[in-house]
């Protein structure tokens, strides 16, 4: 018979303490089976355990944290290596907050999860997790671990972004994946920079206005002309990098792929005999998409910069 001794109510996800045949036990779901459906793990702890969970969220998503790891190591099928979990209970749950920072120097831990429910990211990246997750919420907010993950796998490559850089990876809507198709995304745009955006965007449309973007009918019905996205992207590319030298890569690319994106004739709605789109100039003054006409062309929009 298994009883929920205790459980959070603010997430689903962090674990929970059960009795299990009289037994207290850490409970968590985590990881992936073969139906990619998430298995769930369990582990024994003690009365001194549980009470240190119960007062102490931060201790008790510290060992949330350094538990996932080993529940990713067993895998679709194999087991949680529950020595190596119940080893880590004292350390995480009952050391002193210097003797945890060392510890998670020295340990596999999931980073992610402590940035979700709001742990301060500048401390977790000196090490100082104790002090990093005194701030940390019941309530995770997924949007903000997505934007660090992003943000870590830039820094691998070696690529920082200025204020510009990420709102208009804001605008575009690829600041969390850069393979997501770009869009008009005005309202995601801190509105201090949003006029620097739509200037930004308006190069970019000037450079390509007038060109088209092809079907290559070799390559499938829906498929594009390569040659002509590789003219656009790169008339693009240039004007941008002359117009703002200090943007980064990312920054240019995801212009440029909007302008191509915006190009191509993928429309379901277009005849089997267009073969061709036009680009037809910018959106409106506040960033979204306008009608396709004189007024919405890039004179205007040079204009009501």
């Amino acid at each position: 018979m298994t009883d929920i001794v205790f459980a959070r109510s603010g997430s689903l996800w962090i674990p929970s303490v059960i009795r299990e045949d009289g037994e207290l036990k850490l409970m968590l779901a985590a990881g992936a089976d073969a139906n990619h459906e998430p298995r769930t793990f369990t582990f024994p702890i003690s009365e001194a355990h549980l009470a240190v969970i119960r007062v102490d969220l931060a201790r008790h998503l510290l060992l949330w944290s350094a538990v996932l790891p080993l529940c990713d190591a067993a895998g679709t099928r194999g087991s949680l290596d529950e020595n190596a979990a119940v080893a880590l209970l004292d350390p995480v749950l009952l050391s002193p907050p210097a003797d945890v920072d060392a510890l998670f120097r020295r340990l596999r831990w999931d980073r992610t999860r402590l940035v979700a429910h709001g742990a301060d990211i500048r401390l977790l990246e000196r090490g100082q997790v104790c002090e990093a997750v005194r701030a940390a919420t019941e309530e995770a907010n997924e949007k903000r671990a997505q934007e660090h993950h992003a943000d870590r796998q830039r820094a691998e490559r070696g690529v920082t972004l200025g204020p510009l850089d990420a709102q208009i990876l804001r605008y575009t809507g690829q600041y969390l994946h850069g393979a997501t198709i770009p869009r008009r995304s005005p309202d995601a745009v801190d509105p201090a920079l949003l006029p620097q955006v739509i200037q930004v965007i308006a190069v970019a449309e000037q450079a390509c206005a007038g060109m088209r973007i092809g079907l290559d009918p070799r390559r499938g019905h829906r498929a594009t002309d390569k040659r002509d996205w590789g003219r656009m992207t790169a008339t693009v590319d240039n004007a941008v990098r002359r117009a703002y030298p200090e943007l980064v890569d990312d920054a240019v690319r995801t212009v440029s792929f909007l302008m191509c994106s915006e190009a191509a004739p993928h429309s379901t709605n277009t005849a089997p005999g267009c073969r061709t789109r036009r680009v037809s100039g910018v959106g409106r003054r506040d960033g979204r998409p306008g009608r396709a006409g004189r007024e919405n062309g890039p004179a205007r929009t040079a204009a009501l910069l």
